[in-house]
């Protein structure tokens, strides 16, 4: 669901980055999950024209001010929600019915953050300002602060860039989880290597139960692993059917290919 959300996101962003200003809207209602709000903008005419792009999101009440769960039981009521992070501040402003907000969406970058993440290199100086808007609209959403980027760059992960932060950050990729991974004997990961590998659920556990079972796995090949659910069990049934000491590209293309079945 993660890894979805985040294609979905930058996907949104994109398609915003390309389109002329055109009028925002935004609506709040009651989330899927306890704590949680779903929060959607939409630019341009998704109905009418096609012309548009639109987002969708899970978002914790705690993050807004303005707007609670009891504002929308108030048909008719006047909201002015705001989501303040360090990149900008969100604001839905409307008003309530059938239990549902919906208004007008804004953005306001703030110019500050945008300076202290040129000066740690993370520029935007080859990016439009709608396109610079757009990105940091993103990092308001997914809460990018200056520290974590801080603690980001101190943990040692290359090929770092103002685009592929966000990924890392809507998967919570921290430094404790780079760490970890070090000490389980991948201390040079890439910033596209950990979003893949958190986003399919590999883990330093992860890591020893593969090795447990006698393989040392490539970063390509813990993602491969996890993505097709080759574990011990699996492993054990191809033994029992006479497939042994398999290596990890042919436990992959039995997978694949559905041989076990």
């Amino acid at each position: 669901m993660k890894r979805i959300f985040v294609l979905s996101l930058l996907v949104s962003l994109g398609a915003a980055a390309a389109m002329a200003d055109t009028p925002q809207t935004c609506s709040i209602a009651a989330g899927r999950a306890d704590g949680k709000m779903q929060f959607s903008w939409q630019r341009g005419d998704c109905k009418s024209t096609g012309h548009c792009n639109e987002g969708d999101s899970g978002m914790p009440w705690s993050r807004w001010t303005g707007v609670t769960p009891a504002d929308l039981q108030r048909e008719g009521a006047a909201i002015d929600a705001r989501m303040a992070a360090e990149a900008g501040e969100m604001r839905c402003v409307g008003t309530v019915h059938d239990s549902e907000m919906r208004g007008t969406y804004s953005f306001t970058p703030n110019e500050e953050f945008t300076r202290r993440m040129e000066a740690l290199g993370f520029g935007f100086s080859n990016q439009t300002a709608k396109q610079t808007n757009d990105r940091l609209q993103g990092y308001t959403m997914l809460d990018v602060t200056i520290e974590w980027v801080k603690q980001m760059k101190d943990a040692g992960i290359q090929g770092m860039n103002a685009e592929n932060l966000m990924g890392l950050r809507a998967l919570n990729v921290d430094p404790a989880y780079v760490h970890a991974m070090a000490a389980a004997g991948y201390p040079e990961l890439q910033a596209e290597k950990l979003t893949g590998m958190k986003a399919v659920g590999v883990s330093p556990e992860k890591v020893q139960q593969i090795r447990a079972m006698g393989y040392s796995p490539t970063q390509e090949e813990l993602i491969q692993m996890s993505v097709f659910k080759i574990d011990a069990p699996f492993v054990e049934r191809m033994n029992a059917k006479g497939f042994q000491n398999l290596t990890i590209a042919q436990l992959v293309k039995i997978k694949v290919f559905k041989l076990d079945e």
